[in-house]
């Protein structure tokens, strides 16, 4: 449907928009330079002109002033007024004539080049001082003109050199055809060019668009490419990472659901089998057995429903944080002293060494996380196990610390150690959460959750902000 509306409305298309819009630009630098640089060009040349006559006329005024007094006196061997007036003229490269000024403005032609009727420049000059200049005429019959006094034996004149505009006009209405016609072919060639340039960019986005429905309907499996090193190749750089960021979301949600269905399906598989052999069993020392078999089972999976409920609240953003001082020693202690009576029935010890140590943070989260490492570290090392408990500060930090005598975790496992469902080769019961949860509760906390096995022991540390008491 949408390749009809894009016929039927061509202007919702990127490409005519574009091509619009570069027509509209060469269409507006062509009126401004028709309204702006052709009138400039035109005066300019015309004042070029009038400068060109007048700097001449000044130049040469002394000289055409004796030839001119010695053409009057009639002196033998010198040429009459006409024809020093026109070698004035071929030498000025103008039209020269010469009037006598009478009373007023009244100006009488004295060589024949004069026209009968003296220009306003002239009239000017014959009241004025100094080279009068300027235009005369109007339309395709225009002259640069320059008038000057000149005053022989108490008798005044006016000197006229004239220069006619004809090529200055010529010239203008030649730049004017040229520019129509450099135009004509510029701008459906521009029009053109621009409109395949915007084709080409309009198909890197549509193809960008594609992948963007491919995403949206959940087909991660094709790569976004674009070897444009622009902003659309940007655009393309950035969906590529969001489709890598979706896959590796999807994959984990899949593990995530396949994992936690396996680990509830166990417990009701072992619950529902001991069900079955109870009903059957009359001996009760056998009774009792599966009966504490099967409280375990409840255990086990009473503890992965509230982790698998715990992600999803952390997951929706749903868990509340306190940032609060909180006394690190005071929460080691108390956890020591719940958990002791448990590691004991488990073939464990719990020591604690906590000096004072102020952190920022939510003290039942703290104690939470605190729970979740004591309780790892009684699951999955062998009996005997000495658990410690401690804390330690630093600059701007504050961490409580487990520690055990335990095995340490190979090398190979440590990368996931704090990842979703992640279970190590000796790692007995669990669903692998606890890990998780506890570093996701560390970073919401503003800290982080570490595994140090640098010394004699392995120890897992909860560092937090440290509370400054300014």
């Amino acid at each position: 449907m949408d390749w009809l509306v894009d016929r039927v409305f061509p202007f919702r298309r990127l490409t005519v928009w574009l091509g619009l819009l570069l027509l509209i630009v060469i269409v507006l630098a062509l009126a401004l330079t028709a309204l702006l640089v052709l009138p400039k060009l035109d005066e300019s040349l015309v004042n070029n002109r009038v400068d060109t006559v007048a700097r001449a006329a000044t130049q040469s005024a002394p000289t055409f002033q004796l030839n001119f007094q010695n053409a009057l006196t009639g002196t033998a061997g010198t040429p009459d007024t006409d024809a020093v007036t026109a070698a004035y003229g071929q030498l000025t490269n103008t039209d020269a004539a010469v009037y006598q000024a009478m009373s007023g403005t009244e100006l009488v032609p004295v060589t024949a080049m004069a026209p009968q009727q003296p220009s306003p420049i002239a009239r000017a000059a014959a009241t004025g001082s100094g080279v009068q200049k300027g235009t005369v005429g109007s339309g395709t019959s225009r002259r640069a003109e320059a008038a000057y006094p000149m005053v022989i034996d108490g008798t005044a004149y006016v000197v006229v050199l004239a220069s006619s505009l004809d090529d200055v006009d010529a010239a203008v209405r030649l730049t004017i055809r040229r520019s129509l016609l450099g135009a004509l072919i510029a701008v459906p060639l521009a029009v053109s060019i621009g409109v395949l340039a915007a084709a080409l960019l309009t198909r890197r986005l549509r193809r960008l668009e594609r992948s963007a429905r491919q995403i949206s309907a959940g087909r991660l499996d094709e790569p976004i490419l674009d070897r444009g090193k622009d902003e659309i190749g940007d655009l393309a750089v950035a969906l590529d990472r969001m489709r890598d960021e979706i896959a590796a979301t999807d994959a984990s949600r899949r593990a995530f659901v396949a994992n936690a269905s396996h680990e509830l399906r166990t417990p009701v598989f072992a619950l529902s089998g001991f069900l079955e052999l109870l009903i059957d069993e009359e001996d009760e020392t056998v009774r009792a057995q599966f009966l504490t078999t099967m409280q375990d089972q409840v255990d086990r999976l009473t503890k992965l429903a509230t982790d698998l409920l715990d992600l999803s609240r952390l997951d929706a953003g749903k868990v509340p944080m306190e940032h609060e001082p909180i006394q690190l020693a005071a929460v080691a202690e108390r956890i020591g002293g719940d958990l002791t009576p448990i590691a004991a029935k488990r073939g464990a010890t719990i020591a604690v060494d906590a000096a004072p140590a102020m952190a920022v943070g939510d003290e039942a989260r703290i104690g939470q996380i605190t729970r979740v490492l004591i309780d790892n570290a009684m699951r999955h090392n062998p009996a005997g196990v000495e658990i410690l408990i401690s804390t330690d500060h630093g600059p701007g930090l504050a961490a409580i610390v487990v520690s055990d005598s335990g095995p340490r975790i190979p090398d190979e496992e440590v990368a996931a150690i704090f990842t979703r469902f992640s279970r190590g080769t000796r790692a007995g019961e669990g669903s692998g959460l606890g890990l998780a949860i506890a570093s996701e509760l560390a970073v919401r906390m503003g800290g982080r959750l570490t595994l140090d096995q640098t010394g004699t022991r392995k120890a897992f540390r909860l560092e937090l902000r440290a509370d400054d008491p300014a």
